[in-house]
Parts: C-alpha cells; sequence; structure tokens
C-alpha cells in the first residue's frame, strides 16, 4: 500500500469512527443506505461541479469523497 492510499484509508476510517461518535451504530433497511448514500454522492457531484466550473477547492471534494467511502 502507498503512503497515499494509507492516507485515504485512515481518513475513512476516522470518517467512520466521527460518524459513530455522532449517530451511534446504525441498523438502516437496504433502501435507507441506498438514500443515504446516493445523497452523499450528489453532494460529491456538486463539489466536482463547484470545483470545475466556479470557486470550489480540491478539498471539498476530498471532503465528500471520503464520507460517499465511509458510507459505501
Amino acid at each position: 500500500m502507498t503512503e497515499r492510499n494509507k492516507w485515504l484509508f485512515e481518513m475513512v476510517e476516522q470518517e467512520n469512527a466521527s460518524q459513530d461518535r455522532k449517530w451511534g451504530v446504525q441498523n438502516r433497511t437496504p433502501f435507507e443506505w441506498m438514500t443515504l448514500l446516493t445523497e452523499e454522492v450528489g453532494e460529491l457531484a456538486r463539489a466536482i461541479s463547484e470545483l470545475k466550473f466556479r470557486i470550489g477547492t480540491r478539498r471539498e471534494v476530498v471532503d465528500e469523497s471520503i464520507q460517499v467511502a465511509t458510507l459505501a
């Protein structure tokens, strides 16, 4: 595993721990998980569009990507 990959995995693990602290262990239906994931993917798409066409930042794209990876 490269250092970059290690950093990404650590970010996902940190986000997962943060979500657990915030929301506790979640017991959702597959439909609910898909709905939540779809919302996060939409936020990632918005961040990418903002970066490409407006004044978005790479940090926003990374943050949203980490949230998608954590939920997925």
